[in-house]
């Protein structure tokens, strides 16, 4: 989830543009490496296939080690045709340094326009022109809970924030990690949504990923950090440098209470039956927000009209409607298509569709301008694994905001 340095891609443009033309290897370059994951990109697959393309892919196990290997193909001269990532400050970067290919003619001939849910095409373009496909939107803000181990420390799934702290020393007690989390800057900044959500509510989650001095200045955003430094307590000592997927193993396993992640993290509880029973997700319970970011493909700018018409081959496979709703079930998210209904889909899905009717919906910081992110990340995990005091924390941000 880490974005690229602006100056890197810039240069990066620079080789490109003055070396021969750029012939794409024709595959997608991913990250889409959970059980779920594998499932979608398999419906996208099937019918890239079916239109007559040839697939191929290079998968990473994180989305920086996808850019950083894009990065270097283009520099080669054999850069994929697609790459997988979060449309948004990532795609802005790639953008800027001219390295996005212009689908407005496939966009048009497919109409892109209609099919997309209001505000997703506008996520897919650079100046006015297509240059990605937007194929989920993911609500971020998930809260995962182990049901038995709450059941087993007499507790109540919790609804407001105030039950949520005060449950964790009984966790503690009963012999439970009460918080999962993961060792990585992001794993730990998705934490730290929550408790800007639960403290100042999706009002003050977007005022401050907007980059709002006197939001993120505000006594509230002590107070967030305040909050967030209470919390280090009720981890555990082997967080240091672990994954998502072993730390969503803590709850699978019945180890741990409560993980904070995105819609991934569910493909990971299939063992523990259906959602609602030994499991449960629930966004945020104690905040009217709702953070979600788009995610699909950027085409990489080249030359070769073969490359080209690959490019628009796999751009018709995940538009089309009824494969990118299909792809959606399987990722356990949502589509950026219109259409889909609430009965479509069970479980975590079906609860994001219905809080999108009655929630505020910001844009995460996944969504936003590179230095945003980037900011949130490295200040949080700063201050989270260390023993900086609130007010360092919240002046750091501050710094690193401007």
């Amino acid at each position: 989830m880490k974005f690229v340095q602006k100056s890197v891609l810039v240069a990066i443009s620079t080789v490109m543009l003055s070396s021969v033309a750029a012939v794409a290897d024709s595959d997608v370059s991913h990250n889409w490496n959970a059980e779920n994951e594998v499932a979608a990109m398999k419906v996208f697959r099937d019918k890239y296939e079916a239109l007559g393309g040839e697939w191929k892919e290079t998968t990473f196990p994180d989305t920086e080690q996808s850019i950083s290997s894009t990065k270097t193909r283009i520099i080669g001269g054999k850069p994929p045709m697609a790459l997988q990532s979060t449309l948004g400050g990532t795609m802005l970067e790639f953008a800027e340094g001219g390295l996005l290919q212009n689908m407005n003619d496939v966009a048009a001939n497919d109409g892109w326009e209609e099919k997309l849910s209001p505000g997703l095409p506008a996520v897919a373009k650079y100046e006015g022109n297509y240059v990605a496909a937007p194929v989920f939107l993911d609500v971020i803000n998930w809260m995962y809970t182990n049901n038995e181990v709450l059941k087993s420390a007499g507790i109540d799934a919790p609804e407001t924030f105030d039950d949520f702290i005060a449950s964790l020393p009984v966790l503690q007690e009963k012999g439970f990690i009460p918080i999962a989390v993961g060792g990585q800057s992001w794993q730990e900044a998705i934490l730290f949504d929550h408790i800007i959500l639960g403290v100042g509510g999706a009002e003050l989650y977007d005022a401050v990923m907007s980059g709002d001095e006197g939001a993120v200045a505000s006594p509230l955003m002590l107070k967030v950090f305040e909050q967030m430094g209470n919390l280090r307590q009720y981890t555990d000592e082997g967080k240091s440098g672990r994954s998502w997927n072993d730390t969503n193993t803590l709850m699978v396993s019945g180890k741990a209470a409560y993980f904070f992640m995105g819609p991934w993290a569910a493909g990971g509880y299939s063992d523990l039956g259906a959602e609602g029973g030994k499991w449960s997700c629930r966004v945020t319970p104690w905040s009217n927000g709702l953070t979600a970011v788009a995610d699909g493909f950027q085409f990489i700018a080249v030359d070769s009209e073969d490359d080209k018409k690959a490019q628009a081959l796999f751009a018709q496979a995940v538009m089309d409607k009824d494969t990118q709703i299909a792809a959606a079930k399987a990722k356990g998210t949502l589509p950026a298509v219109k259409g889909a209904k609430e009965e479509d889909f069970e479980g975590c899905p079906a609860k994001a569709v219905a809080a999108m009717q009655v929630r505020q919906t910001v844009t995460h910081w996944n969504g936003r301008k590179a230095d945003i992110g980037n900011a949130v990340k490295d200040t949080v995990t700063a201050y989270w694994n260390s023993e900086m005091s609130a007010a360092a924390g919240h002046a750091a941000l501050i710094a690193a905001m401007k």
